[in-house]
């Protein structure tokens, strides 16, 4: 199955934040977590990334994308 529509952020669940050891591209501060999101449909799963210090947010396909 493919995408044929990005998904809204309100059209799934995030689980808890959890703290992720790599660095901001942003900022180069440890200070990242990253959070699954699962599609309400259950079809996909993404990655949301979340500095806590520049507050830079970026999302990395799952490999069901």
């Amino acid at each position: 199955m493919t995408h044929t529509r990005q998904y809204g952020e309100s059209e799934g669940t995030l689980q808890p934040a959890q703290p992720h050891p790599e660095p901001c591209p942003k900022c180069h501060q440890k200070t990242v977590t990253v959070q699954v999101w699962e599609s309400s449909c259950g079809s996909y799963e993404d990655y949301k990334y979340t500095c806590a210090t520049c507050r830079h947010v970026w999302w990395i396909d799952g490999i069901d994308s």
